[in-house]
């Protein structure tokens, strides 16, 4: 009878089949799949649990502690309507992407003294502000600044629509507008921004216009007039004689002349006067031999020079028809005046301050030949409103307030950042990583995903 080890293939030295060992092999693979996808399972379904216990205790911690919450663009407003009443967070953020209207700016402004602090970050305003005053003019024009940067293209515009526009040289411009209607607009770049008011208007008199009867005191009265100003004259004809034009008594006051101009020697006359009457506030304009009437030397910003002979009005001059004056040159400017217009090196016309009062300088001579002169058919009028300017440059004017309707604007980026502060990041406004609203979202979904990986995983393999 055979015993196991002569049976074939028995005993210890007996040579194993290859189909056992493939076998073998493939079990302890399929073992170590099993293992390590059970493995992953519960990896997942812990991971599920913790990111559910995390939400779990994050929304029991916020239901005892105040929150941190942000809210973007439109949604600002609804937000701090939620913030002021339902909700009670400890820190919000906004993220702007316009200019915030008043109503909102001042609501961020107010929450840290509610016990809330306040961020912001997002689209700021350019750096621009708007101003606006009257000037002393029987027209009743304004004056608008706008400062803004460098290339920025500005339009204006009131309630009845646009009224200039301009290219920005430096870090602003200057518009003289007619009347405006309500408040004026300024848009920078096709960006509406900046909004004011004229804020008071002026109280302008007469002027007085003193000299030798002759052509140039005949169309400088006449341009003031036809501007609109009330004008009283004194033109010398003779020692004993005038040409008058308003009351028989001249009385230099503020109250009756909001300036005076002095065309020449006849100014003698008034020479003690006029330095009270400057330091008043009123306006004083000099020009050419008015300069040299001993005692108007303090009133003067300058010294007159030896007038040049005038040139022939010339078709090549007509874009420039006061190169064609005789002048007499301004030359050691005090200090404090300014020179308010060049003749290449020359100091046509400066001004400056004396006491409440403004003087004008001005070295030309006969300007009245530019209104005669014929080449230009505006030259009528440019005569008239450069005549007007200086006017406007020294009348004594009082100001008087005005109302202003509604709420303007004249420096948004500036008073934004005054009332709510500097921007900054979002993420320096939230004390943790929870606090940001859309990282809920997320953790939920992804203990969502790691509990359906685990079920799908498992019904796979067939454990139910």
């Amino acid at each position: 009878m055979r015993s196991p080890a002569d049976s074939p293939g028995g005993g210890p030295g007996a040579p194993t089949r290859p189909g056992t060992d493939r076998e073998r092999a493939a079990a302890a693979s399929i073992r170590r799949r099993h293992r390590l996808r059970i493995g992953l399972e519960r990896t997942a379904h812990l991971a599920a649990l913790a990111l559910i216990a995390l939400l779990i205790g994050h929304a029991l911690y916020a239901q005892r502690a105040r929150p941190s919450l942000r809210a973007e663009g439109l949604e600002v407003g609804e937000a701090l309507a939620r913030w002021s009443t339902s909700v009670n967070p400890r820190r919000i953020h906004a993220a702007i992407d316009s200019v915030p209207a008043p109503s909102v700016r001042d609501w961020l402004a107010a929450l840290p003294g509610a016990g809330t602090e306040a961020g912001w970050d997002g689209e700021t305003p350019a750096r621009s502000a708007l101003s606006v005053e009257p000037v002393a003019d029987p027209r009743k024009p304004s004056r608008v600044w706008v400062a803004t940067s460098p290339g920025a293209r500005v339009q204006l515009s009131d309630e009845l629509g646009a009224v200039d526009s301009a290219s920005v040289d430096g870090h602003g411009a200057v518009f003289v507008l007619p009347r405006l209607e309500g408040p004026i607009q300024a848009t920078l770049d096709g960006q509406e921004l900046t909004t004011n008011a004229l804020r008071d208007s002026v109280s302008i008199k007469s002027a007085l216009v003193v000299g030798m009867a002759g052509w140039e005191g005949k169309f400088i009265a006449a341009a003031l007039e036809e501007h609109g100003w009330e004008v009283d004259a004194r033109f010398a004809v003779a020692p004993s004689g005038d040409v008058e034009q308003g009351p028989a008594q001249i009385r230099l006051d503020t109250a009756r002349y909001s300036f005076v101009v002095a065309m020449d020697s006849v100014i003698r006359r008034y020479a003690d006067r006029l330095p009270r009457y400057v330091s008043q506030g009123g306006g004083l304009i000099v020009l050419g031999e008015a300069s040299s009437v001993p005692g108007m030397e303090a009133l003067l910003p300058a010294r007159w020079g030896i007038p040049t002979r005038p040139v022939d009005f010339r078709p090549e001059t007509a874009d420039d028809p006061r190169r064609s004056f005789a002048l007499g040159d301004l030359y050691n400017l005090k200090r404090g005046a300014i020179a308010l217009e060049m003749r290449d090196d020359d100091v046509a016309v400066a001004g400056w301050r004396v006491g409440d009062g403004r003087v004008i300088q001005v070295g030309y001579l006969d300007t009245w030949r530019w209104r005669m002169a014929g080449l230009d058919e505006d030259a009528v009028e440019d005569h008239r409103l450069w005549w007007a300017a200086l006017a406007s440059g020294v009348a004594h004017a009082p100001r008087f307030d005005r109302a202003v309707a509604g709420e303007v604007e004249p420096t948004p980026r500036a008073t934004l950042i005054e009332t709510i502060g500097t921007p900054a990041p979002a993420e320096l406004e939230l004390a943790s990583i929870l606090d940001d609203p859309r990282l809920l979202p997320l953790l939920f979904g992804a203990a969502v995903g790691l509990l359906f990986l685990g079920w799908m995983s498992r019904r796979l393999r067939g454990a139910g």
